[in-house]
């Protein structure tokens, strides 16, 4: 008798968790990466790709998602592009720290960019994002710097519960938007990079042309200093 009650709670807890699972959202999402240009300044482009569920379902569900980046320190988003991008609603950004878009790598600080991919078209978001490479330090023979590109942190909130999303994820504390005003509590979930590990080159000064450059520079101050003074002696005052 003990047998059969403990087989009757066990059949009926296990229905339980089916069907609550089953009104979880399963986001099988796949991100491509590629990265455009050459120098200093750089484009990267992400595809984002969402089989299921269908527009409809998530539209209802109201969930949202975001991408979260680490900037490291070799390389910077301009906050005034960010700005202008928010202010167009072409792609929503916000930066989370301070970016000195003069600063070179040896003295700049990460910081971290959040997209919010608002699209309703959840299916398949293109994201294009423009990025920066700092001026690192001169280095004998020259060449070039690496700089590493990190990958993105999927991010996903829901108005109701973060179970929303099927799966397991840790919670992170993150703006709710752009704006910033206030924090949500998202789910950092697992998704399918189809894309691997990248560094980007940038070129460096070589510190064998030290010397030239020093006495070029010199002569050429010597030179504008002497042309300047020359002006003075012949203006009547």
């Amino acid at each position: 008798m003990i047998t059969l009650v403990c087989l009757f709670f066990l059949i009926l807890k296990q229905s339980y968790c089916t069907n609550s699972d089953s009104l979880c959202l399963n986001l099988d999402v796949s991100i491509t990466q590629k990265v455009e240009h050459e120098g200093f300044h750089r484009e990267i482009r992400w595809l984002v790709e969402t089989p299921s569920p269908s527009k409809k379902i998530w539209m209802e569900s109201g969930c949202k998602l975001s991408l979260r980046l680490d900037v490291s320190p070799g390389m910077y988003v301009n906050p005034d592009e960010v700005a202008e991008t928010n202010r167009t609603r072409k792609l929503l950004l916000h930066i989370d720290g301070s970016v000195d878009v003069e600063a070179p790598a040896h003295e700049a600080t990460e910081h971290v960019v959040y997209i919010f991919l608002n699209s309703s078209d959840i299916g398949r978001i293109s994201v294009d994002l423009p990025v920066h490479l700092r001026y690192q330090r001169s280095q004998i023979t020259g060449g070039f710097g690496k700089v590493p590109l990190k990958k993105p942190s999927l991010l996903s909130w829901c108005p109701d519960s973060l179970d929303r999303i099927c799966g397991k994820g840790l919670k992170v504390e993150a703006p709710c938007d752009e704006t910033a005003t206030r924090l949500c509590v998202w789910k950092n979930f697992t998704y399918q990079a189809l894309f691997d590990d990248v560094e980007l080159f940038v070129p460096v000064g070589d510190l064998d042309d030290y010397p030239l450059v020093s006495i070029v520079t010199l002569l050429l101050g010597c030179a504008g200093c002497i042309y300047v003074l020359s002006i003075l002696s012949m203006t009547h005052i």
